[in-house]
């Protein structure tokens, strides 16, 4: 790929004491807003790199932070800047860091230890400028453009959850309930094992977009009491090997107990406060299931992810609706929540061309 910045213009000009920048708050009444504002910006420290993102996407865990439906794990400090999803350039390496220079493309994954993640309970990367520590950066292979690169956290998140349940094979059949980004990632892993996939989304949108990554079929659960007849009716099987529920919808998580066959895996990885919901608990037993939840993706998964996304050369940004500028960085949330009409929503500084975009997504006028 082509994608360069001017890191010597950037670099060159004074250090800002603030930059632009998306910034999640809470006020006095415990509202929850995001709002473009302003964020400090250092030189980066002997161990850290200065970032100036290209791309930051916006997740299903800044919805519920927005909502306050966070589990009460997560202490979040407020006003934090937004994102945790992210590519960028390096526009400077401190004293002591190997392996990074000026100019490098570069993502990052969240974990800062502990419950502490980048962009959710601390700092993240939509400000014009941000700092970083070196050991949480990857360089981005040659041949994957900085959108493409900015998807690979989800796309993680569901490599380290299908790892946990132990792989896809052509022999699996998949449901998938919930298409976001994790969900939507799901299918393209899944499809990519030669599995047969089956969704499951109310959003005519995201089914589209499912089919066109390659599931066998999909259903609109509100449209269906039984949404394993709808599957027999598609692909004639009921049941599936393993089923992920990527929403956190209640509903969902108990549909997937049901769609599961005798020895199947449940993949919970949806994040949300716990809901009641009926459910069949006794499948469990019945058919013998394996239930196993995911949530992040660790550090040691990351490495693989990328190599996945690289050898494969999967297009993730085939997944991504819309772009939205930093200025702009309260329509994206709401943009993000809207499913009839959004797939996956990203943040991009306001001066960053909408070029390379796929023919699905647009920038946001």
């Amino acid at each position: 790929m082509s994608e360069t910045v001017n890191v010597r213009a950037v670099s060159a000009a004074p250090l800002l004491d603030t930059v632009p920048a998306v910034l999640v708050r809470k006020d006095a009444d415990g509202t929850i807003t995001v709002k473009p504002g302003t964020a400090p910006v250092t030189a980066p420290k002997p161990t850290e790199l200065l970032i100036r993102p290209a791309y930051v996407g916006v997740c299903g865990t800044d919805i519920e932070i927005l909502h306050g439906s966070m589990p009460e794990s997560f202490k979040i400090n407020y006003p934090h800047v937004l994102g945790h999803e992210w590519s960028g350039f390096v526009v400077e390496a401190g004293a002591e860091v190997e392996g990074f220079h000026p100019g490098d493309r570069v993502l990052g994954h969240g974990h800062l230890g502990g419950n502490d993640w980048f962009g959710v309970t601390h700092d993240g990367a939509a400000a014009e400028l941000f700092t970083v520590p070196a050991d949480m950066c990857f360089h981005i292979p040659a041949d994957v453009d900085m959108l493409t690169a900015a998807v690979i956290e989800p796309f993680a998140c569901v490599l380290n959850g299908l790892t946990k349940i132990g792989g896809i094979s052509a022999a699996d059949t998949v449901h998938v309930h919930g298409l976001g980004a994790i969900g939507l990632n799901a299918v393209l892993q899944t499809v990519t094992a030669g599995a047969e996939v089956v969704v499951f989304d109310p959003s005519p949108l995201r089914r589209d977009t499912a089919m066109k990554l390659g599931a066998a079929a999909a259903v609109n659960p509100l449209e269906y009491r039984d949404t394993t007849a709808a599957a027999a009716e598609a692909i004639g099987r009921p049941f599936a090997d393993v089923v992920i529920e990527a929403s956190g919808n209640s509903s969902a998580q108990a549909a997937a107990l049901e769609s599961a066959d005798h020895n199947g895996r449940v993949l919970l990885m949806g994040v949300s406060t716990p809901k009641f919901a009926p459910a069949r608990l006794g499948l469990v037993q019945e058919r013998n299931l394996t239930i196993t939840s995911s949530t992040g993706a660790p550090v040691a998964v990351w490495p693989a992810a990328i190599r996945y996304v690289a050898n494969t050369r999967l297009n993730l940004a085939q997944i991504v609706s819309t772009v939205v500028p930093f200025s702009r960085g309260d329509e994206a949330l709401q943009r993000a929540q809207d499913s009839s009409h959004e797939t996956k929503v990203m943040l991009a500084p306001d001066d960053t061309a909408a070029e390379g975009l796929p023919s699905s997504a647009h920038k946001a006028n």
